[in-house]
């Protein structure tokens, strides 16, 4: 009898790549706009690759860094680099020098993989003197100039290299991923390849997925969603991934409608466009859609759901991908909390001011989460004693209830944390409420610092096309809604776009920085 690919757990990436090929060297692995790639295809590019870059001088526990959008080229790269037992550290593209220098510098990256430009940006010449300064070797995908190494370089390497790869130790460093940064420097979190493995087998096992089902991908496969679902669980699963690089609601339908995709993951703006798409009945293939990565509006769920679409908010962070979000047994609770506890993780509510004292159901505090899929520590080992407790749980750093059926909630940041004239506000809980305002399309509230009240609460809001609401609205709808006053914002500035990072979360730092007592105060 032929071997399934869910029949056995590899404790290698490559032995999940391995099994498919062995059972089906055709199957569509990655399809892009420019092209696809079968399983048989993928892993002879990435075995080239491998092979190149031992050729370079990459050996086990080094780094290998790449600052590419979501190719088929970066998915290949994964591959080859966990296959030697040396360390990803992808980058996301809109970073420039400053972060650049930083990540790689504290990473000791040995290669870094560029595009020569894009999107009218020329990495090549950004990343050139950094890597010298590092004594790194950059590699260029889709393009070199004179004197440069490029992707095709390193698998004609490979090609002409026979050097036999041995299998690496699961349990070592295998991924060095930057947390977003929305606050200082960005932190290394390190992952093995057991980790990785261990978190991509929760969310197939909770969402119910199968070799059958197509992933669409429109998350940076630099960030942790990305890098997980793409990279990871598709090759775990054996599944068709359909990469998307420059978000564009109308081409994700396209994409999505052509390849059958039938579940995707992303933060809320991806679940938001695609439900605002006038064209609704062309996502009929779309049966599944784990939201999180920001704060998950209930009414956007409610409405992927009225739509047929399985949608449910996630919870997790880098450093834990993937703490809660399965609903099956209870799909009411999929617009109003964030899921059940995976089956092999564990969570607990603790008191904010003192962490020995566990609260009981219901009770809001911070959530600590341990499990399988919990990362190694941070690349700067200083940071891991304030990230875990004594008795080794992980401070999350996010504010939230468990019930007594295991699901979590998640009600806010320890620092989103509007405190006026003493009192707590959770900022989420006044955006969930103002999002339900048809004039409103996006939401985020923030404290800013006044002398008569400790913070003032200020909206910032982006409009639906045509509306124009104000203060005053906001505070007649919050009445209604039966919020105390003492929860009304004060100001309220009205923005063409919220500032975003690549993963989709708001970067309430710079609306901080912004907010001058501009005219667009009401």
């Amino acid at each position: 009898m032929a071997t399934s690919v869910s029949d056995t757990v590899p404790d290698l990436l490559w032995g999940y790549l391995d099994r498919v090929v062995e059972a089906e060297p055709g199957r569509t692995a990655l399809v892009h706009s420019e092209g696809r790639i079968t399983y048989g295809e993928l892993q002879q590019d990435a075995t080239n690759l491998a092979r190149g870059l031992v050729a370079l001088g990459v050996t086990a526990d080094d780094t290998v860094s790449f600052q590419l959008p979501n190719w088929i080229e970066t998915a290949t790269i994964v591959l080859a680099v966990m296959r030697i037992g040396a360390i990803c550290n992808p980058i996301i593209p809109i970073y420039r020098e400053r972060e650049v220098r930083f990540i790689t510098g504290e990473a000791r990256s040995k290669v870094i993989f560029v595009p020569e430009t894009y999107r009218g940006f020329d990495h090549a010449a950004l990343v050139a003197p950094i890597a010298r300064d590092l004594g790194a070797e950059m590699v260029v995908c889709r393009g070199s100039r004179s004197g440069q190494k490029s992707y095709d370089d390193l698998l004609e390497l490979g090609r002409r290299s026979q050097v036999e790869i041995r299998d690496p130790d699961p349990d070592a460093d295998a991924l060095y991923l930057y947390t977003s940064g929305t606050e200082g420097n960005p932190k290394g979190v390190r992952h093995s390849q057991r980790t990785l493995l261990d978190e991509s087998r929760s969310v197939i096992e909770a969402t119910e997925l199968t070799g059958a089902d197509t992933l669409f991908m429109g998350s940076p496969l630099s960030h942790i969603t990305g890098f997980m679902y793409a990279s990871i669980s598709g090759t775990v699963l054996g599944a068709k991934v359909c990469l998307q690089d420059i978000w564009d609601v109308p081409t994700a339908v396209s994409l999505i409608e052509t390849e059958g995709c039938s579940w995707t993951v992303g933060a809320t703006p991806f679940l938001q466009g695609l439900l605002e798409f006038p064209e609704p009945e062309r996502l009929g293939s779309l049966r599944k859609f784990r939201c999180g990565g920001a704060d998950v509006p209930p009414h956007l769920i409610r409405i992927a759901q009225e739509r047929g679409i399985r949608a449910m908010r996630t919870y997790g962070c880098s450093e834990h991908p993937t703490i809660s979000g399965n609903v099956s047994d209870n799909p009411a609770k999929a617009a109003t909390t964030d899921g059940r506890v995976h089956r092999r993780n564990a969570v607990r509510i603790v008191d904010v001011d003192d962490e020995s004292r566990i609260l009981a159901v219901g009770e809001k505090g911070e959530i600590q989460s341990r499990g399988p899929e919990v990362f190694l520590g941070y690349v700067d080992a200083t940071l891991d004693q304030k990230a875990f407790t004594p008795d080794g749980w992980l401070r999350t750093g996010d504010l939230g209830t468990l019930d007594a059926d295991g699901y979590v909630t998640v009600t806010g940041r320890k620092k989103d944390i509007i405190i006026r004239k003493g009192e707590n506000i959770s900022a989420k809980e006044i955006e969930d409420a103002i999002l339900e305002m048809p004039a409103i399309s996006q939401c985020a509230v923030i404290g800013v610092p006044d002398t008569e009240r400790g913070e003032m609460m200020v909206a910032c809001c982006v409009p639906r096309a045509g509306q124009r609401p104000t203060l005053a609205d906001i505070t007649a709808h919050l009445s209604v809604a039966g919020f105390a006053k003492q929860k009304y914002p004060e100001r309220l500035v009205r923005l063409e776009a919220l500032p975003m990072n690549a993963a989709g979360k708001i970067r309430k730092v710079e609306l901080r920085e912004a907010y001058t007592g501009s005219q667009q105060q009401q």
